[in-house]
């Protein structure tokens, strides 16, 4: 296996041990989002994404912005 990316996954502050392949993964899954994403127009060296639950499930138009 080649390696392209070093993925490091925090949950709730608490790094995860990721192997090889799990970090090739979300490497590679986030790489092509974001190479999708049409305002991009170099190849991305780093991406950085942070997720947080919501208190509860809202709904929203799927093809907006948020602010």
């Amino acid at each position: 296996m080649k390696k392209s990316y070093e993925t490091e996954m925090y949950v709730n502050g608490k790094r995860l041990p990721l192997n090889n392949f799990m970090q090739e993964t979300i490497g590679n899954i986030m790489a092509g989002f974001s190479k999708s994403l049409k305002w991009m127009e170099t190849e991305a060296e780093t991406i950085e994404v942070k997720i947080k639950r919501l208190p509860e499930p809202t709904d929203v138009d799927a093809h907006v912005y948020p602010k």
